[in-house]
């Protein structure tokens, strides 16, 4: 098994959980309401991309767009296609949320919101990032390029390296105290979009550079626990999680509703402070459960069970095994989950259909609401098979297609 970062793994797998609760409003890991999921959820894939940023990408950009594109754009616009297609029947059948497929749907729908083809509509994120990684590192080059300009500026010839690396390097700015000056610009970016948003002034194109906006300082909050803050990250957890709890409750009871949307950037309640204050809590929070999950079944299991064998490879246990699999196949999960709901409601429409027994079964709502969920019987138990398969079927899929993409590249 690849090596991986296991807090972060598993706090990616914790991520993409919370994302399936949410959009199954299932709200047993929302604590009463006090980490409600759309106050944070989606920032923490954000905070993850922040934390692994690579500041050698700054010396080639060219070649990082061309990754990145190959990494997220180009299996989002492969499986947008392929849902474009399975949208063509669905939408003869009445099914509203099912857009046609035509240029727009495929190559512009997917930066104004994602939504264009229902199935895979959580999947917005993708194109959301790759263009919020493509405007910080071409903000953090620039701002590399003036700092080495006012340093060559400000040194006589006797203090500069005869290649002047120290002064032009392009990750110069990498884990300096520029990292704090970015924290301020991105959150005064953020704040300003929620002011605007507050004022309906964020709507059409404008959500473009909104979503990014108001995402980019838990990007760049990744990027500076990495650097700044995670060797001070000690507090024991005795004292660190109730004390979290305490800050989300005040904030609760003083600010109101505390969950918003990053995706059509609205519902912002409290103050323009309120969404970040709200989302650096809920990234606290489930950052250190990640932190003592990953040293319970992946860190701990991994070193107890490490064997001599020929590669020297750790084994863990089962619950390390789901943990890293499932962190590993987040994009999977996002792309596909809501697909996999639809084949469970559409099961249960069939039966509806053909017999008396799921006679409460909303027709109307199954084909007009994407985030519809039946669940007969106990719905808490419902939801959670809907969970599981969410989760599953997903993984199993990113497996095949990750087998197909190896055999491809093997064979050129």
């Amino acid at each position: 098994m690849k090596e991986r970062n296991a807090t972060f793994t598993t706090l990616s797998a914790i991520g993409i959980i919370l994302i399936i609760l949410g959009h199954l409003d299932l709200g047993i890991a929302t604590f009463g309401g006090l980490f409600p999921y759309y106050s944070y959820h989606v920032m923490i894939f954000v905070f993850v991309a922040g934390y692994f940023y690579k500041p050698e990408n700054e010396e080639h950009i060219g070649a990082f767009i061309l990754h990145k594109a190959g990494k997220l754009l180009l299996p989002y616009f492969v499986w947008n296609l392929i849902y474009g297609i399975i949208a063509i029947p669905m939408r003869g059948a009445g099914f509203e949320f099912a857009g046609e497929l035509n240029l727009y749907n495929l190559f512009i729908a997917p930066f104004m919101g994602g939504h264009q083809f229902g199935l895979n509509a959580a999947a917005w994120f993708v194109p959301a990032l790759f263009l919020l990684e493509l405007c910080d590192i071409l903000a953090r080059k620039m701002t590399a390029t003036v700092c080495a300009f006012i340093r060559r500026k400000h040194r006589s010839e006797g203090e500069l390296s005869k290649d002047n690396s120290d002064v032009y390097k392009p990750n110069a700015i990498y884990g300096t105290n520029v990292e704090w000056l970015f924290m301020i610009l991105y959150l005064a970016v953020g704040i300003l979009v929620v002011y605007l948003a507050k004022r309906g002034s964020v709507y059409d194109y404008y959500k473009i550079p909104g979503r990014l906006m108001l995402m980019a300082p838990s990007l760049q909050l990744g990027r500076l626990y990495r650097t700044k803050l995670e060797k001070s990250d000690i507090t024991p957890s005795i004292i660190y999680i109730p004390l979290v709890f305490v800050m989300s409750a005040i904030v609760k009871f003083t600010h109101g509703g505390l969950a918003y949307s990053t995706v059509w950037v609205t519902g912002f309640a409290g103050t323009v402070l309120t969404p970040f204050v709200t989302t650096l809590i809920g990234i606290a929070l489930w950052l250190r459960v990640a932190k003592i999950l990953a040293k319970l079944f992946v860190e701990g299991r991994a070193v107890k069970d490490k064997t001599l064998s020929t590669d020297s490879s750790p084994r863990y246990g089962v619950i390390g095994r789901i943990i890293n699999v499932t962190g590993a196949h987040t994009f999977d999960i996002m792309m596909h989950h809501l697909a996999v709901f639809m084949i469970i409601k559409s099961i249960f429409a069939f039966m509806a259909e053909r017999t008396s027994v799921l006679s409460d079964f909303d027709v109307e709502a199954y084909k007009s609401d994407l985030y519809y969920v039946y669940a007969p019987g106990i719905p808490a138990l419902s939801k959670c098979v809907y969970l599981l398969l969410g989760l599953i079927i997903p993984i199993l899929i990113g497996c095949m297609t990750g087998s197909i993409k190896n055999k491809i590249c093997k064979n050129r």
